[in-house]
């Protein structure tokens, strides 16, 4: 693969057919390969859901690509917010400001569609993609997120869990 620096990258809105790509890049970072998954998800694409959802191209070949939607669909949440699902850029374009040109461009879109707030969820140990998002101007909101095992009991204490909301906020 030549150098980004090099090369013309174009963004581009999300097709169907950029599925093998996505999924090789996807195979490349995270040694997993979620064919059917990503079939669906850009399925949906032609329900309007992936607005802001983009890939980074050079001579046609997909580098990179950010997936996300809009919507209000969780409970006090902005009416129309912004949400990035995933973001992923092939190990040989990596640093090379192709994330932060997805975004740029992701960012611009939802601007134009009222979007005011973008979210998404990084694992505090993500040591790739918390980084970057730090960078590139995110910071912890004013929610926490939670999850639940649907494999454990539910407790039976007071409290669902063994932490101090107020130590965290």
């Amino acid at each position: 693969m030549e150098n980004a620096n090099s090369a013309k990258v174009v963004i581009r809105s999300i097709e169907e057919s950029d599925v093998s790509a996505i999924v090789e890049i996807e195979e490349k970072n995270l040694g997993i390969k979620r064919n059917q998954y990503w079939k669906r998800e850009l399925r949906k694409n032609k329900e309007g859901r992936f607005l802001g959802s983009c890939v980074a191209e050079i001579e046609g070949n997909v580098i990179g690509f950010i997936l996300g939607d809009i919507g209000s669909r969780e409970f006090g949440m902005p009416e129309n917010m912004g949400w990035i699902h995933t973001i992923g850029v092939h190990p040989d374009y990596q640093h090379k400001g192709i994330a932060r040109a997805l975004f740029d461009d992701y960012r611009k879109r939802f601007l134009k569609l009222d979007v005011d707030t973008i979210y998404t969820i990084v694992s505090l140990s993500d040591n790739m993609q918390l980084p970057f998002f730090e960078k590139i101007g995110f910071r912890p909101g004013n929610r926490i997120y939670l999850e639940f095992d649907t494999k454990n009991e539910v407790p039976k204490a007071d409290k669902l869990a063994d932490y101090d909301f107020r130590r965290i906020m």
